[in-house]
């Protein structure tokens, strides 16, 4: 009788082992094959700018360190690449990191993460046909001082120049004008006095 306990006992815990292996793996994989919408995270990453260099290590689209897109296939420079080619290397970095290696714009990027928010409509049902205006990109202020080169960010002009109050201060005084400080363009005008 001891000997089919201990068996019992054996097969139970191997039994309960292998059911939450499988339930673990289970997820896991289907975390790892569901579609990740790369669109979407190069709009909470760069506002859908496939070539922007801000200046501020990170690159194209999808954000990308320079170690990171040559450690993973990447040639060049990634705001100088194709979107093709920087999902492509986007895939690699996933296989590897998953889809915490772009933060909260990640965790987005399936779809199935997120609740609806107010104005977005739940999976399965339909939406209104309606067309949403995307925020205007930042303009030049003409009554800028500064042109800002390749590289530039906001917080570099701001130390460069002195600025009281700092980059928010640059933010404020040209308000009308940048309507994402994240994103800059060579060649625009800004305030900084």
């Amino acid at each position: 009788m001891r000997h089919l306990r201990g068996n019992f006992t054996s097969r139970a815990v191997l039994i309960a082992f292998s059911a939450t292996a499988l339930v673990t793996a289970g997820g896991t994989i289907a975390s790892a094959s569901a579609p990740v919408d790369w669109d979407r995270i190069a709009q909470c990453e760069s506002g859908n700018n496939w070539s922007t260099n801000t200046g501020n290590g990170y690159y194209g689209g999808l954000q990308f360190s320079q170690s990171t897109w040559q450690a993973n296939g990447g040639s060049g420079h990634a705001h100088q690449a194709s979107r093709e080619e920087q999902i492509r290397v986007a895939e690699n970095v996933l296989r590897t990191q998953g889809l915490g290696a772009w933060g909260v714009c990640g965790r987005r990027a399936t779809g199935g993460e997120q609740p609806a928010r107010k104005g977005q409509v739940p999976a399965g049902r339909k939406a209104a046909s309606r067309v949403v205006p995307l925020a205007a990109p930042s303009t030049s202020n003409p009554d800028g001082d500064y042109t800002i080169k390749s590289g530039d960010t906001l917080s570099g002009i701001a130390a460069e120049l002195r600025v009281d109050g700092g980059w928010q201060a640059l933010v404020a005084k040209n308000a009308r004008y940048l309507t994402n400080p994240d994103l800059i363009r060579p060649g625009d005008k800004i305030a900084t006095k």
